[in-house]
């Protein structure tokens, strides 16, 4: 992607690639050297690597999981998004939680940088 990119397309196939559980279709939302700090507070890691390493780790907790957003306000290459995570864990535990991240895109149409709250 370069010119008249949709940054609410790219939030959304973000939230799809949360769905998919997949840590490898996940980490592909995100630019080489990007930083990824969710949540908040937690150690934030940098790069593709780390950042499938993450999602690996988070989705081994799960049969199922998925983000699913609330609501998205775009400002060009940035968003903010409110969503419920809703999932099955490996023990079969109906779980939901919620949060808010803060996206940055670059030009490409790829996440450089993740904050979640």
């Amino acid at each position: 992607m370069t010119e008249n990119i949709n940054t609410t397309t790219l939030v959304n196939r973000y939230f799809e690639a949360t769905q998919s559980n997949n840590a490898s279709i996940w980490a592909a939302c995100f630019a080489t050297d990007a930083t990824v700090d969710d949540p908040v507070g937690s150690p934030e890691i940098q790069g593709t690597d780390a950042i499938l390493e993450r999602g690996k780790e988070f989705m081994a907790n799960f049969e199922t999981v998925g983000l699913y957003p609330e609501y998205v306000s775009v400002d060009n290459l940035r968003a903010a998004a409110k969503w419920t995570g809703r999932g099955v864990t490996k023990d079969s535990r109906i779980v939901k939680f919620e949060g808010i991240n803060f996206f940055q895109f670059d030009r490409r149409g790829k996440i450089v940088n993740l904050v979640g709250f």
